[in-house]
């Protein structure tokens, strides 16, 4: 009985402990936003949602502002944001167009 008992509670970490590693950080995360407006002194960045909203949030790491591609006025990208409602990422989308569809050769 004590065997069995021992099992069941082992399976029962585990799989709590694989519950919490599959958590993300992120909360929201805003695909299709455009950068409204960047204050690097009150860490903060404006942004529009795709659906129109316009948020003014706090950034959570000041590096957000340091990476590359460097992130400016009017650029596409996408956010996440955190429990806190801070940003967390901001990862700029390609300025490459996608490729266009393929012809199909009709034989």
């Amino acid at each position: 009985m004590n065997t069995r008992l021992l099992a069941i509670m082992t399976l029962c970490l585990v799989f709590s402990i694989s519950a919490l590693v599959a958590t993300s950080d992120a909360a929201t995360v805003f695909g299709g936003s455009k950068i409204l407006g960047i204050d690097q002194g009150q860490r903060t960045i404006t942004f529009k949602t795709k659906e129109g909203q316009t948020w003014t949030l706090a950034v959570a790491d000041p590096n957000v502002f340091n990476h590359q591609p460097m992130i400016a006025k009017g650029d596409d990208v996408t956010i996440e944001i955190d429990l806190n409602d801070q940003i967390i990422k901001v990862v700029k989308l390609s300025e490459t167009s996608p490729a266009p569809p393929a012809q199909r050769d009709e034989r």
